[in-house]
Formats: structure tokens, C-alpha cells, sequence
């Protein structure tokens, strides 16, 4: 028994340039030209938004042993870092938010320039603060903050999609197939919730699936999303068919 495959206007034609897809895909999705059988992804916790703040631990860490001081930059990376799980900003918000931004920085400094103090004052309280960590303890964090991390890039694996053709399949091991959809009627389109978490997971964001306007299921937190959408957008542009011994075409 063969295979083949169908464009969108349903004409059987061969498959070439077929690459046996990987569900290790999920992690970083291969740049491969031609046809793909099927694309893997997977949603992933929401850990994986603190790299940065890992990777500040180990620096801070590094910076403590010889001598600095890098307790403000443990705080503020730290502080934007969370900003991920308090709001999410779609574009308009985002928008709003620089806005108001600029907008206080345009504040402050017309306070300054007629001549008040108190800001001056507030600033001078804050900047008296001596955030502090030993080398130990930014260690200790940057390994906690490690073993969640590696948690989180580990439990993907045993839950993922693979969308294919004609139907997209979730899978939830050790059980295996866990739900199939058929893709006929169905959408499946690109959602960006939060700009700040699309920006730090690489161009990330949600996959809804819909079916006459109703959503029937949605992956969040897909890492690298951008970068799966042509694979998945030219996948989703044909249909598998199977084409038999008596040359009889089915799906």
C-alpha cells in the first residue's frame, strides 16, 4: 500500500522531499525544505519565561565572588522577569503600557524642572537600599531555580502534539493517544497573549484549534512558534490521501 498526497484542490500527487519528523522537534523546530509529514509541538510551563533570571543567579553569583556588588541587578531582572506571570500584554496593551511609561518619565522630569524635590528625595531613599546576597545563596537560588527549569523542559516529552494532514493528535504518555481532531472544518491559527513572553520564549506563543468559531482546543506556550508556522502552514495546505492495490483513493 502506497501513500500520496493531495493538494488543497484535492488532486493526488507523489510525495517528495519526505523527512520522518521527531517528537524532540518540540524543542527546536529543524528547518527542513519541502514536504513535512507532521509537526510536533508542545506546551511547555511557564518556568521556562526564567531564563533570565537564571542566568542572572550564575552571573550574580560570578560578580559576588570577586568582589562586586550585583544585588540591583538580581532585583531588577528579577522584577521585569515576574512582570510575565502578573500581566499579560497583547500588542494594544503593550502599546498602552510604553506609553504610560514615557509618560511618567515626562513627569518626573517637568517635576524636576520647576524645581520640586520630593522625587529627588524618593529616589535617593530607594537608591540608599544594599540589596545583598552571599555567593552561596545566589548559587543555592540558581540551582533551585535549575532543577525547575530542567523540570520543565523535561514533562513536554510526555505531553505534546503531533499535527498532521488530516487530523491533530495529542498524545499523553505513558498512555499514548490521548484525543484525536479531525482536521475537516477545522482552524488552526497563531496567538500572541503576551508580548513579553513572546519576546523571551523566542517568538513564542498559542496554537487554537477551532471549529465553526468554537475553540476546541488551545496549546499555549510553544517556544520557537514563529519559526514552526510555515512548516505548519504548508502542512495544513494539503490533505493525505492513501491510494491502494486497485488504485482506489481514500483518506
Amino acid at each position: 500500500m502506497a501513500e500520496a498526497q493531495s493538494s488543497s484542490n484535492g488532486t493526488p500527487r507523489a510525495s517528495t522531499a519526505v523527512r520522518d519528523p521527531s517528537v524532540w522537534e518540540i524543542y527546536f523546530p529543524k528547518k527542513i525544505e519541502g514536504h513535512r509529514d507532521a509537526v510536533f509541538v508542545a506546551s511547555f510551563p511557564p518556568i521556562i519565561y526564567f531564563w533570565p533570571t537564571l542566568l542572572t543567579l550564575f552571573l550574580c553569583a560570578f560578580l559576588q565572588a570577586v568582589g562586586m556588588h550585583p544585588g540591583w541587578l538580581f532585583v531588577t531582572v528579577l522584577s521585569l522577569n515576574v512582570l510575565v506571570l502578573v500581566q499579560d500584554f497583547d500588542q494594544k496593551q503593550f502599546f498602552i503600557f510604553v506609553l504610560l511609561v514615557l509618560a511618567a518619565l515626562l513627569g518626573v522630569w517637568i517635576i524636576n524642572l520647576y524645581g520640586f524635590t520630593f522625587l529627588k528625595t524618593i529616589t535617593s531613599w530607594i537608591l540608599s537600599f544594599d540589596p545583598q546576597l552571599t555567593t552561596d545563596g545566589y548559587l543555592l537560588l540558581g540551582v533551585i531555580l535549575l532543577v525547575y527549569f530542567a523540570w520543565g523542559l523535561v514533562t513536554p516529552l510526555f505531553n505534546y502534539w503531533k499535527l498532521e494532514q488530516n487530523e491533530f493528535i495529542h498524545y499523553t504518555q505513558p498512555i499514548g493517544k490521548d484525543m484525536s481532531i479531525a482536521r475537516m472544518g477545522c482552524t488552526l491559527n497563531k496567538e500572541i497573549p503576551d508580548i513579553i513572553e513572546c519576546a523571551i520564549a523566542w517568538g513564542g506563543g498559542s496554537l487554537v484549534i477551532r471549529r465553526d468559531s468554537q475553540i476546541i482546543a488551545t496549546i499555549p506556550h510553544i517556544p520557537f512558534l514563529g519559526l514552526r508556522m510555515e512548516a505548519i502552514e504548508h502542512l495544513l495546505s494539503e490533505t493525505r490521501v492513501i491510494v491502494d492495490q486497485d488504485s482506489h483513493v481514500r483518506p
